[in-house]
């Protein structure tokens, strides 16, 4: 291949430089495939994904991918926000649904352990979603966007532990749904107050102005319950098969520890 740099100068010059050759390789460009690599590997690799019933869990990342496609088209973001958000949206969806695919490993443990492996994985992918994006050079882009994923996986993964707690005395689907989103929500907040204070605090050790008013905590308010609100979004449609399909239902049963006295009689305990 060859790469020939060009630029309209009118009379100021040559439009067209020396030509660069430069040898392309086929696998240059597997790195950018990174994460549905992982993916196609936790169907092959883990024993009890080698099941028809297991490609059902591509039906919601279908679904969510749709969504945020037609949500692209409405805001009409820049190229450069749409290359950065894409890429933290698609490391956080494959994630999830990488986590559903891995639950018969780190589910039927201490409900700490699950946490701390189910949180391992969503880490691991934002890793491998921020390389894939910027390959294996760590420039700040790089890590920050990591840093953010990490920080969106535990906005996810609190609220399921917070709302199995909630159900350790009764559980119903809908109950269930219920305080995962509340919760959902409460971590929206938690997390944009958490970004800002961090924000403050750096700004106060350089010396920099640190403007703190009711309409910018009512700003963060409102930023961290929609936040929250798209979380949620992005995690119903998996719910929802997750509570219809006694495939994946056992695996949920299995990494909330919910025991067969805790569930309400039912065909889909709905």
């Amino acid at each position: 291949m060859k790469i020939v740099p060009s630029a309209d100068l009118g009379d100021l010059g040559p439009q067209q430089g020396a030509s660069v050759a430069y040898n392309w390789k086929w696998y240059f460009g597997i790195l950018t495939l990174a994460l549905w690599l992982v993916l196609i590997a936790a169907f092959v690799l883990i024993k009890a994904n080698r099941n028809l019933q297991a490609l059902f869990i591509l039906v919601p990342l279908l679904v969510v991918n749709v969504l945020w496609l037609m949500f692209k088209k409405a805001m009409g973001f820049s190229s450069a926000d749409d290359e950065t958000l894409s890429i933290m949206f698609h490391s956080l969806t494959v994630g999830i649904t990488v986590l559903w695919l891995l639950a018969p490993k780190i589910g039927n443990r201490n409900r700490l352990v699950t946490f701390v492996l189910a949180f391992a994985v969503m880490a691991l992918l934002g890793l491998v979603g921020a390389i894939s994006h910027a390959g294996l050079e760590f420039t700040r882009d790089t890590v920050m966007t990591a840093i953010f994923l990490a920080v969106f996986a535990v906005a996810l993964l609190v609220p399921f532990v917070l709302a199995g707690w909630c159900c350790r005395r009764r559980y119903s689907g809908v109950v269930f749904m219920l305080w995962l989103l509340v919760w959902t929500v409460v971590m929206g907040v938690v997390v944009m107050f958490s970004y800002v204070g961090i924000v403050v605090i750096i700004s106060i050790m350089f010396g920099y102005p640190t403007p703190a008013s009711v309409i910018l905590m009512l700003r963060v308010v409102v930023m961290g319950v929609i936040l929250g609100l798209c979380l949620c979004v992005i995690n119903v449609p998996y719910m929802l098969l997750v509570l219809c399909t006694p495939f994946f239902r056992e695996r949920f049963y299995a990494c909330l520890r919910l025991k067969n006295n805790n569930i309400e009689k039912g065909p889909d305990n709905m």
